[in-house]
């Protein structure tokens, strides 16, 4: 418990940059690995991910010996970046910038001439063909339609989608070039958001730096974007 309260008062000193990692604990998924007023480091077993932020090099030489094995993770601080991916032989990387719903009530529907309905894994084939970032084959977008992914339908055809990733983070959202520029990206973004606060899930997401349409986006439609960065290794 002690340790619990202490990763929580680390994390919540900047509940935006560390909603991602603050996912993890809120479903019991979390295995906390350090946990001290200058770092926490976890591994989310449902992501099979380790997960840190790092005040300092002190915490970080502390952390290091905790994550044998690691090939995947998420770090919240740029400074240790290139220390990690040499340490762990992680050569692919994704910087982003941590998006996320802070009010307490739902986004309101954005009305686009259409409706928003829960897709289910007969559709994991099309979604995994139309997704412009596609990889983990069709078997990740069935688990995709098991976490909850929106289509959005125009006169009863499929116009666009939105989804879950596996550790939690909103994504896979897609509008199909015919559809674009209708605020259909918008409804799906408020779509899931919606979605995931009736689970009593953390309403999140990570957009790449140089995302600028992205972005944009995510702060229309009312979410909160974080100043700092923060990185993915595989």
């Amino acid at each position: 418990m002690v340790c619990g309260e202490t990763a929580l008062a680390f994390l919540n000193r900047n509940r935006l940059l560390y909603l991602d990692m603050l996912e993890p604990i809120r479903r019991g998924t979390a295995e906390l690995l350090y946990t001290e007023s200058d770092g926490v480091l976890l591994y989310d077993r449902l992501a099979e991910a380790h997960m840190l932020g790092a005040d300092t090099p002190q915490a970080l030489e502390r952390m290091l010996p905790l994550m044998e094995g690691c090939t995947i993770l998420t770090g919240h601080q740029l400074w240790y970046k290139d220390r990690l991916a040499a340490q762990f032989g992680l050569t692919c990387e994704q910087i982003c910038y941590q998006a996320a719903w802070l009010e307490e009530t739902p986004p309101a529907p954005l009305p686009f001439g259409g409706a928003l309905r829960l897709l289910d894994r007969s559709w994991a084939p099309w979604v995994y063909a139309h997704y412009s970032h596609a990889f983990g084959g069709v078997a990740y977008m069935e688990g995709a339609m098991d976490r909850g992914m929106l289509g959005a339908f125009v006169d009863g055809k499929p116009a666009g989608f939105a989804g879950f990733h596996i550790e939690g983070a909103i994504g896979m959202l897609e509008v199909l070039p015919p559809y674009r520029r209708r605020g259909i990206g918008e409804a799906l973004l408020r779509g899931v958001v919606s979605l995931a606060l009736s689970r009593g899930q953390y309403a999140y997401g990570q957009v790449f730096t140089d995302n600028a349409p992205s972005l944009a986006l995510q702060r229309k439609a009312g979410m909160a974007v974080s100043q700092e960065i923060l990185f993915w290794l595989f």
